[in-house]
């Protein structure tokens, strides 16, 4: 279930997926789960594996244009899987079962550690907002994922739908293609002063890329992307247009760059990610910011 590095495997990452799209089902339907936790989480042996939420003995479907349940609800879940505002008994909306997804995640990706401490400390740790995701910190996109499930503000978490679509469960293919498109769409502002997208982008790149992003390539690369133009190293935009060109091209790439590379997509996103660990985060966060509504980025 996890690679030599410690990242989580593709089949990991599919069962997880699995049980985000079991919620979105639950919430599209207005039931609130309610006591998402590792022990309710099903695996079925088929023709491959599969996640199931099971153990709906608490939940409860939201009244008829409501989006929460009343006050004098029953049933609050199990300790130390529990949402803040559960263990206050206040206002129970579909967000209680994000931040228990967020506590189930970081279990999956630890392989057994809790966010929130030992088994005797959690409930207080959660209602302090005690966490602590240190061993996550190697992921990034779980990192971000995990740490907006665990807000301790229910309106701050992310609903269903927007966890199914994040980059903590994007393929190599699909890392590949955004990074891409942000590549083009960020070249079209070239054309406008003070553009707050291309500030924005600029702005992460100490976090991104580093200083000068050239000292982390194979000198064979850099002598390569510098006979055709010359770069700034120390530019977000720049080295995802490097990333974006080279991908259009690689067929016509030189077999030692094709071979520092690696295949098109996982050796190719291997080489920059490994390289780049925050780069796609990052970027995701300012595109989120500043283009999520455009057709674009809808796919």
């Amino acid at each position: 279930l996890w690679k030599s590095n410690g990242c989580t495997s593709a089949l990991l990452l599919r069962l997880m997926r699995d049980v985000v799209s079991g919620l979105v089902h639950l919430h599209e339907l207005g039931i609130i789960h309610r006591d998402i936790k590792p022990q309710n989480v099903l695996i079925s042996k088929g023709k491959t594996l599969c996640a199931k939420l099971s153990d709906m003995g608490i939940s409860k479907r939201l009244p008829a244009d409501m989006s929460s349940l009343g006050q004098r609800a029953t049933g609050h879940g199990s300790s130390g899987w529990q949402a803040p505002e559960q263990l206050l008994h206040g206002r129970q909306t579909r967000a209680v079962d994000m931040f228990s997804l967020g506590c189930v995640f970081f279990f999956c990706v630890t392989g057994g550690r809790h966010p929130f401490g030992d088994r005797f400390e959690r409930d207080a740790n959660i209602i302090r907002n005690q966490v602590d995701l240190f061993l996550v910190e190697h992921i990034p996109e779980a990192l971000d994922l995990i740490s907006r499930l665990l807000q301790p503000d229910p309106q701050l978490r992310p609903k269903a739908l927007q966890v199914l679509h994040h980059p903590f469960f994007w393929n190599s293919a699909m890392r590949l293609s955004f990074l891409h498109d942000t590549s083009d769409r960020v070249e079209l502002e070239d054309r406008e002063a003070n553009s707050d997208i291309l500030t924005a982008l600029e702005s992460v790149a100490p976090i991104a890329v580093g200083t000068k992003w050239d000292e982390k390539m194979d000198i064979a690369f850099i002598n390569d992307i510098g006979r055709y133009r010359r770069y700034k190293y120390d530019s977000v935009r720049h080295l995802l247009r490097v990333m974006r060109n080279k991908l259009n091209h690689y067929r016509e790439l030189p077999a030692e760059i094709q071979g520092l590379l690696g295949t098109v997509p996982d050796g190719f996103d291997e080489y920059f990610s490994s390289r780049f660990p925050r780069l796609l985060i990052e970027v995701y966060k300012v595109v989120c910011k500043y283009c999520r509504t455009e057709e674009w980025f809808q796919k």
